[in-house]
């Protein structure tokens, strides 16, 4: 028979629940709408867009005139979405597109401000109070994947960008507290309306800028269908040498970037017309291109996954610990890169990782690609590498190439300066540099003086390794770990100067080779290096040679070519457990 147990006469010390912490998470999207407008696309596709949530909603044309119920069928362009007064944890902006039998089913727009006017929080930071609110006065979702942002005034721009030097603002999308989810569907500089000039025959330097704040939790994903640059030249009068005016995008969050996604990046990349962060010998740099940049705020810059689909043109990737503004004493090994994967072709394409990247990978080979890392964990490319350079402060755990390697350059063990190398803030007094302002990161064959170390830059340490498997051959390339090929500074012997003229190939006695460097590599092919003897590769050693450190074991044999995901995709991408808050919030 059951009896009752009886309840113990000491209650003092029974556990009781602890107050919850103030912050909130995503747990309780809003579906009641709040605000809802309504238009026409100049070619007949209406839009709709609606806000969830706590907040305001205004669109205006590009006269300021608002779009209502009144003039919703009357075809028109959309200048600024102003949305205010948000809840981070609970708003949402959604906008749909209804396709007109001759309309293209996109609604451009020229920009997107997210206000963070909607609470003040505690005057005293510093006080945590159980039962307090924390202001979250950015937005949880923008989901409007038709929408895509583009010039919609027929007046080229006034405005000078406070990002680049020398640009003009030509639009974009700002939240100061962030923005959790951004879907929309991408940006395009070539976008002209009726009667406007084209961005790239506007005779000066555009750019649109997606800045985004930090948001109150979670980080920031930003999904595009394509981002779309340009660039074009034109001659001032009085002068016959014409300039290149780049038109670029920006992507600045500070935070975490959870994930960026895009089906494809497009660029220029004409002779003369590409941006300079990729051209080493370019004497006047200009900034361009598509830029990805990962900043700090109140917490460090940091990048989980990167994910082109398709092809990528003139793409620049990078953390940095510290504001684009305020630059970095040097190499920060916080920001790190945790995935970076182009799935397509590459053409310019760039990361640069001072705190590390675990997983590079590229669907159809690294074409034209420059990779500066503090140390890389997998390489992977299905295809070979051409016209590539990898720099590696430490070790490059785990290189492979499903094809050939050719007139390329892989180091490992070699000192950088990496958060200068991605941006140098400039001044009153000087110009920025680095690649965020068009100077070509340094490299093995790029060398320059720092006088700030007292010796050229990336120069040789004992810290590199590099295992590797090449299901191809090695033609014109070095892999080279912890060698300097010029480690004097001296021309003249007994006159330390900044070498210029005389410089070592791998392979001469005059190369210092440390101690713990070492390569370990598997190739399929044959290794030819008869054109670049006498420059990058001394004539004192074979031509067959391409592998330079202390410790060299290459083997030959057949080796499996890695499987990267690569356009079209023949299975889905799996997301990671960053994105486990977000799981279902399209369908709220």
């Amino acid at each position: 028979m059951w009896t009752r147990k009886r309840t113990p006469s000491r209650r003092s010390l029974r556990p009781l629940a602890e107050g919850l912490e103030t912050r909130q998470v995503l747990s309780a999207y809003s579906t009641i709408p709040s605000a809802v407008v309504s238009g026409t696309d100049a070619d007949g596709d209406r839009w709709t867009m609606t806000l969830y949530g706590p907040g305001t909603l205004n669109v205006v044309d590009p006269t300021g005139q608002a779009f209502t119920q009144a003039n919703a069928a009357t075809p028109d362009l959309i200048h600024t979405i102003t949305v205010a007064g948000t809840v981070t944890h609970a708003s949402r902006l959604v906008g749909r597109v209804e396709a007109a039998a001759g309309g293209d089913g996109k609604v451009f727009f020229q920009n997107l401000n997210v206000q963070n006017n909607g609470a003040f929080g505690q005057i005293d930071a510093n006080n945590v109070q159980r039962r307090g609110n924390t202001a979250q006065n950015g937005i949880a979702l923008v989901d409007m994947p038709d929408f895509w942002l583009g010039r919609n005034s027929p007046s080229a721009s006034t405005i000078s960008s406070d990002i680049h030097s020398g640009f003009f603002l030509a639009g974009g999308i700002t939240a100061p507290e962030g923005i959790n989810v951004l879907r929309f569907g991408g940006v395009d500089v070539n976008y002209t309306p009726a009667g406007a000039t084209p961005l790239v025959n506007s005779a000066q330097k555009n750019e649109f800028v997606v800045n985004l704040g930090l948001p109150v939790s979670t980080g920031t994903t930003i999904i595009v269908d394509s981002v779309t640059t340009n660039a074009g030249t034109s001659v001032a009068s009085g002068s016959t040498t014409p300039t290149v005016n780049q038109q670029s995008v920006t992507f600045l969050v500070s935070g975490r970037i959870n994930l960026f996604q895009a089906n494809q990046i497009n660029g220029n990349t004409a002779p003369g017309l590409a941006p300079t962060q990729f051209n080493p010998s370019a004497t006047t740099p200009t900034a361009g291109g598509t830029y990805l940049v990962s900043q700090g705020a109140d917490v460090t810059g940091q990048i989980g996954y990167v994910r082109v689909g398709g092809a990528a043109t003139n793409f620049t990737t990078f953390a940095l610990a510290s504001s684009i503004f305020s630059g970095s004493p040097g190499d920060v090994l916080d920001p790190k890169v945790t995935n970076f994967l182009i799935g397509g072709e590459t053409n310019n394409v760039m990361l640069i990782a001072p705190g590390g990247s675990r997983d590079v990978s590229f669907g159809r080979g690294m074409d034209n690609v420059v990779i500066n890392s503090q140390w890389i964990e997998h390489l992977h490319a299905n295809r070979g590498a051409v016209n590539s350079k990898v720099t590696v402060s430490r070790t490059l755990d785990n290189l492979k190439l499903g094809g050939d390697l050719v007139n390329s350059l892989i180091q490992s063990g070699y000192t950088q300066t990496l958060s200068a190398e991605a941006n140098s803030p400039g001044s009153a007094f000087s110009a920025g540099g680095g690649a965020f302002n068009g100077v070509a990161p340094k490299a093995i064959d790029s060398r320059t003086f720092n006088s700030f170390a007292g010796q050229s830059l990336p120069s040789a340490h004992g810290g590199g390794g590099i295992n590797a498997q090449i299901a191809g051959s090695v033609v014109n390339s070095v892999v080279s770990v912890s060698v300097d090929p010029d480690p004097s500074g001296l021309n003249d012997p007994g006159e330390f100067q900044q070498v210029t003229s005389k410089r070592f190939p791998f392979g001469a006695p005059e190369n210092v080779v440390l101690p713990r460097g070492y390569i370990y590599a598997k190739i399929e092919g044959e290794v030819d290096n008869s054109a670049i003897q006498g420059t990058l590769v001394s004539p004192d050693v074979p031509s067959n040679t391409a592998f330079f450190a202390k410790h060299v074991d290459v083997v030959k044999g057949a080796t499996f070519p890695p499987k990267v995901d690569s356009a079209p995709f023949n299975r889905k991408l799996q997301y990671g457990k960053a994105q486990n808050a977000l799981k279902g919030l399209w369908k709220v």
